[in-house]
């Protein structure tokens, strides 16, 4: 049998205490980091949503700023979603074309005195 060269197989017992320390605290922290930003996304891609249904149903054209705004309401309502200012939506029409328009900015604390910031300006037509 060949001899390998480079260490022998006493010496490769596994991980060091070193290296597993290492590797929790980037599974800490990634998870962490996840489940703080995650839901933000998701929140976002409800919003988008549902102004998106409502355009691709030909609803929005016929539809007030105001009556979006509460067709939004009522899904963050449904969905448990809070935090979020209904003023961050605009509407105007385009040549019959509805064109809403969502802007706005979400902070969350991730740790101690460091925040994430996610900035959302999205168009919908």
């Amino acid at each position: 049998m060949r001899k390998l060269p480079g260490k022998s197989l006493k010496q490769q017992r596994g991980v060091s205490k070193f290296g597993l320390v290492m590797l929790l605290l980037l599974i800490t922290a990634f998870f962490t980091v996840g489940l703080k930003v995650g839901p933000i996304y998701v929140d976002h891609n409800l919003i988008t949503g549902v102004c998106q249904e409502l355009i691709d149903n030909g609803e929005a054209a016929n539809m007030t700023v105001g009556e979006v705004r509460q067709r939004v309401a009522n899904s963050l309502r449904i969905n448990n979603i809070t935090g979020f200012d209904l003023s961050d939506i605009r509407m105007r029409v385009d040549s019959g074309n509805p064109i809403i328009t969502i802007t706005y900015e979400r902070r969350v604390e991730l740790i101690a005195n460091l925040d994430v910031v996610a900035k959302f300006d999205t168009t919908l037509q």
